[in-house]
């Protein structure tokens, strides 16, 4: 029975040599001339066609397959599937990673099977050495949502090792697609479809020193391939028609270099959404555990430190915007003295702002209506700490280490919601939410001051100031501020002016409402070291906007609509009890906050490009509505309804800045504008 085993190669000429060491004479010895081995270089940038060429002189069953453009995995596989001959046809990682015997286990264990894969999970399967923690994680989620989704009941679709009957292989290579990552998974499906067993077996397989592969980066693409894998077979194969023949070219242009909007968008939102639900927890606990009076109490606390702090995200993008375009001269010593002086002043406002809060906590606790002091000197702590976040947030985000980013974000929320539970069972109240919200932004800061060191060295530097930094702040702050108050200041005000109880019911809807959304928000923190400038819009700049925008839309779209439907059940998984009065509130509210989502967007993308015209606008709307809410608030409704009226005015006074400035775009074929 004639064997052909193909090998797909990019860049490979350090590792195929010692694979073809391996596996020629291996399988020459014990198949003769009844093997054949295909080895397709694709898209290669080094040596890897010389080597191979080299091997193939001495070896008459090796034959070399040259594919200049860069297809991936899938595609050469498939020209390598076209061109064997082989009554079994295979196919092996060209890093060696899977030993001769290992392959050949598969050769022999096929039996009556259509298909034979070899698997790192099986019992008995020998890995060595022991796949890092995060690959392994990464690895499980994947097959659970390969089980999930398309039903194969395999623990490895993904070990490069797999073995086929040229009639299975036949049948199915029509239909097959040249996804990057989810190839194996298509491989697979497709042979199930068609009626073919696959058998899988433990196998043997070794790390071998320079993968290519990038957990994170990977994980995404993997799950954008398998979504799209799904769409293909399923009634909605249109929509991946759609976007190949009409989105997909203005997205992804081939002429423009790639922003990685959707890859960093997607990791963002992803940590986003995991620190939400940890948040969101922490929140229903909190109303489950407090009073409604108790709950009042730490929303309107928390919505009062955000309100303050919203402003602080200016100088998360200041930080984010100066150590970009300082990346883009690779100075790194100048973003470490940047932030050192800093760290200087940051101590001396926090000293000033903890100590102002303090001696004015009985004035802050009568405003407030909090009788005991407790949570009004542990609100003045955290917003202490509230001050050093947005910097180290700030130059991971330049310096577009998200991953990073995302592991701060989840560190607070964890430990946020862990130490809230343990508080709230020691019946510490709201000041107990309030100490756990303090401590997990504490853990949170010693996480990213780790990250800042692995991103930009260490070692000792003489702090430095960045000139215009501050007046970039200023610009930023006031702008910020003008949304902070769109956006958080509802809770506030609705605490001055009802009751406690209904004050702790409407938290709830806000609470809820915000959820949606904040949900795109991640993807303003991607786009904006993409596009910051020193003014003008380039085309890329431009197109990255229409991206998020477009991302974002359908988002918070989505899930307003979601959350308009199932507001009643919504409302009982955040409160633990039906509120029929504040339904329509609710639905009323996520309408209002739908275009800050836009809002948002459309302000990073100005302020990034050093256009400060947005300021104006929002804070004339920030200032309409805190005047419309102290004449009409005689229901919660009205209330709500004066936020959503100086939300659409704020969105079209935006829109009509941006479009402006379209006239001006700097069209240099996908080119960024260099810095002055």
């Amino acid at each position: 029975m004639r064997l052909s085993i193909v090998i797909p190669a990019h860049n490979e000429e350090a590792r195929i040599g010692r694979m073809l060491d391996a596996y020629l004479p291996y399988f020459e010895e014990r198949h003769g001339a009844g093997v054949e081995f295909l080895v397709v270089v694709n898209g290669t940038t080094d040596g890897t066609e010389s080597v191979v060429r080299g091997y193939a002189a001495d070896h008459p069953g090796l034959r070399c397959i040259v594919e200049p453009g860069r297809i991936g995995k899938g595609g050469a596989l498939m020209l390598g599937f076209r061109a064997a001959q082989g009554d079994l046809v295979g196919f092996v990682d060209a890093d060696g990673s899977t030993p001769p015997p290992a392959f050949d286990d598969l050769v022999h264990g096929i039996g009556e099977s259509g298909a034979i894969i070899a698997s790192r999970w099986c019992r008995g399967a020998d890995v060595s050495p022991r796949q890092p923690l995060a690959r392994r994680i990464a690895s499980r989620i994947f097959n659970l949502l390969v089980r999930t989704v398309f039903g194969l009941r395999l623990t490895d679709t993904q070990c490069g090792a797999k073995l086929m009957r040229r009639e299975a292989l036949q049948a199915v290579l029509p239909g097959l697609g040249i996804t990057r990552w989810a190839f194996d998974v298509d491989l697979l499906f497709q042979l199930k479809r068609a009626g073919y067993a696959v058998t899988e077996i433990a196998t043997t397989w070794h790390d071998v020193a320079g993968s290519k592969v990038q957990v994170v980066r990977t994980s995404l693409e993997m799950l954008v391939a398998l979504v799209r894998l799904r769409l293909l077979y399923s009634p909605l194969r249109w929509v991946v028609g759609l976007y190949d023949r009409y989105i997909g070219p203005i997205m992804h242009p081939a002429e423009v270099e790639p922003d990685n909007l959707l890859r960093h968008g997607l990791l963002l939102m992803v940590g986003a959404q995991a620190t939400n639900i940890c948040n969101l927890l922490f929140q229903v606990v909190m109303m489950r555990m407090l009073g409604r009076a108790e709950f009042g109490v730490l929303a309107a606390l928390w919505g009062a430190c955000l309100t303050v702090a919203m402003p602080l995200m200016a100088l998360t993008q200041t930080v984010s915007h100066f150590t970009a375009r300082l990346l883009r001269t690779a100075d790194r010593a100048r973003v470490r003295a940047m932030l050192g002086s800093l760290a200087i002043r940051l101590v001396v406002v926090g000293l000033v702002l903890v100590g102002g809060i303090l001696l004015a906590r009985d004035g802050v606790g009568a405003f407030f209506k909090v009788e005991q002091q407790a949570p009004v000197v542990i609100a003045a702590v955290l917003l202490g700490f509230m001050l050093w976040r947005p910097v180290l947030d700030g130059a991971l985000n330049g310096a577009q280490a998200f991953a990073w980013t995302v592991a701060v974000a989840m560190c607070w929320g964890v430990a946020r919601l862990l130490l809230g539970v343990l508080f709230a069972a020691f019946g510490l109240g709201a000041a107990g939410g309030l100490l756990a919200t303090a401590l997990g932004l504490l853990l949170s800061i010693v996480l990213g001051t780790v990250g800042l060191h692995r991103t930009f060295g260490g070692g000792s530097i003489r702090p430095r100031h960045v000139p215009g930094f501050y007046a970039y702040l200023l610009k930023y702050v006031t702008a910020l501020a003008g949304y902070s108050v769109l956006m958080n200041a509802d809770v506030v005000l609705v605490k001055r002016f009802f009751d406690p109880e209904t004050a702790g019911l409407y938290a709830r809807a806000s609470i809820a409402a915000k959820s949606v959304i904040f949900l795109p928000q991640p993807i303003a923190a991607a786009m904006f070291p993409k596009v910051v400038s020193g003014g003008a819009v380039s085309y890329g700049s431009w197109r990255t906007l229409l991206k998020a925008l477009t991302l974002a839309g359908v988002i918070v779209f989505g899930f307003a609509v979601l959350c308009t439907v199932v507001a009643g059940p919504l409302l009982l998984v955040f409160s633990g009890e039906r509120v029929p009065e504040l339904v329509p509130v609710l639905r009323t509210l996520v309408w209002s906050l739908f275009p800050l989502t836009l809002v948002f967007l459309l302000m990073n993308f100005e302020l990034a490009q050093r256009r400060f015209a947005v300021t104006i606008p929002l804070v004339l709307c920030a200032l309409g509505y805190l005047g419309g809410v102290a004449v009409w608030h005689g229901s919660l409704l009205m209330v709500v309804g004066v936020l959503g009226v100086a939300n659409l005015a704020a969105l079209g006074a935006t829109v009509m800045l941006v479009m402006s400035r379209s006239k001006t775009m700097v069209r240099a074929n996908g080119r960024e504008e260099k810095d002055p």
